[in-house]
């Protein structure tokens, strides 16, 4: 590996280091806001397709305007998007919490901060895709992807878990004016970083922008195939985590504090795996570590979704962390690695579906779930996910070309 493939080498650069703590906050902020969201909205109505109904409602404005988001990322500037966006996140928070606090949250209330939340997403998740990498040399590009990924496996350590003890000793109310705190804490610092150098804006019509970037994405076999086992893997598989209330009170009979505890070991996996990636990535091809990662990943939740034992369940969530640790940052490593600046927002935002699909992931497994039973449809989701993997991707002679983090494909 070269030196300047290290993940803490992009943290020296002033800048980005603000970027990055201020992001860590709102990542944090975002997932004790979806964790208590979900939680919330179990306890009020004790229906799983209910449960996966405020889910989609995240997702609906996420999916529909991801990629929208990804060309106002590349035709406008992206600070201003990215402090927009918080802002909008912490209004959605505060209604929430606010109507919590009141003691009149309904499934509505819930459904529409999630909706907002999606929303923001839409446009916050494209910008700073295209905004980071201006904040450093290029060099520095293959160090600081791995550190925006671990920003998001960290929020997963800790956000459950906090939102969870919160929960417990404080209320949902209170937690969710401390995601409102955090999120909008991103706004403050955007006004102080300076981004390094400026990027060509395109040209022409925003439908332009958005067919280019397709016929962009469809002329590079290696973008496309990534960006289309990473969409389907989110559809059938990662959704899970939004299962987890359901396993916590149903099958393995926890309260909020052991759901945090389950929660959080795909964070703690996915830490793992991204501070062990760049040695995992020194022996094993591109191809190989995509490919054996999202195996182990699937075969971990059909593990999960024949445990009756909170500590084997505990086991299981923490490979899939491990693995989407290796699967997110290899993927990304080798998009911002590849693509052309004045491409980089707009394919970004359609790797960046991946969020939001997993909210339609979440509905879609919670209400299988409702009509087959939860084991079922998650070990579904996984044996299809499978299927695809070695059938399709296994043998797509491109992607055993690559060399990752290689301008040429």
């Amino acid at each position: 590996m070269q030196d300047n493939a290290h993940p803490l080498l992009a943290l020296g650069v002033r800048d980005f280091r603000r970027y990055w703590l201020a992001l860590v906050l709102q990542v944090v902020g975002q997932q004790m806001f979806a964790f208590t969201l979900g939680w919330l909205a179990f306890e009020i109505t004790g229906s799983q397709a209910q449960l996966g109904l405020v889910h989609l409602c995240g997702f609906v404005p996420q999916f529909v305007l991801t990629l929208l988001g990804g060309v106002l990322a590349d035709r406008i500037d992206a600070r201003k998007l990215i402090g927009i966006s918080q802002i909008n996140a912490a209004a959605a928070m505060l209604l929430v919490g606010i109507t919590a606090l009141l003691g009149v949250a309904q499934l509505w209330h819930l459904a529409l901060g999630a909706f907002l939340w999606g929303l923001t997403a839409a446009i916050d998740e494209p910008a700073r895709a295209s905004f980071y990498p201006r904040l450093l040399p290029r060099p520095l590009l293959r160090s600081a992807v791995p550190l925006i990924s671990m920003a998001f496996g960290a929020s997963r350590v800790i956000a459950p878990s906090v939102a969870g003890y919160l929960i417990a000793a404080a209320g949902a109310p209170v937690t969710f004016l401390l995601c409102a705190a955090a999120v909008t804490i991103m706004a403050a610092v955007l006004l102080v970083v300076r981004p390094a150098h400026a990027v060509a804006r395109p040209h022409g019509s925003l439908i332009h922008n958005f067919t280019e970037n397709l016929r962009y994405i469809r002329g590079n076999e290696v973008f496309a195939r990534t960006i289309v086992t990473a969409l389907l893997h989110s559809t059938l598989a990662m959704g899970f985590i939004h299962m987890l209330p359901v396993f916590a009170k149903d099958v393995l009979q926890v309260d909020s504090r052991g759901l945090g505890v389950l929660a959080a070991a795909a964070g703690i996996g996915a830490l793992a795996g991204f501070f062990t990636h760049a040695w995992v990535q020194l022996r094993f091809t591109w191809r190989n570590l995509l490919l054996w990662s999202l195996t182990l990943y699937n075969l971990a939740l059909m593990v999960l979704a024949a445990s009756d034992w909170y500590w084997v369940s505990f086991a299981a969530i923490l490979v899939t962390g491990v693995c989407h640790g290796y699967f997110l940052t290899c993927s990304q490593v080798m998009l911002q690695t590849m693509v052309d600046d004045q491409y980089r927002g707009r394919v970004m935002s359609v790797f960046a579906l991946v969020w939001s699909l997993m909210f339609l992931s979440g509905f879609l497994l919670n209400a299988t779930g409702e009509w087959v039973g939860p084991r079922v449809s998650l070990a579904g989701g996984a044996i299809i996910m499978l299927a695809y993997l070695w059938l399709s991707l296994a043998r797509a002679r491109v992607m055993r070309q690559v060399v990752l983090g290689s301008k040429a494909a």
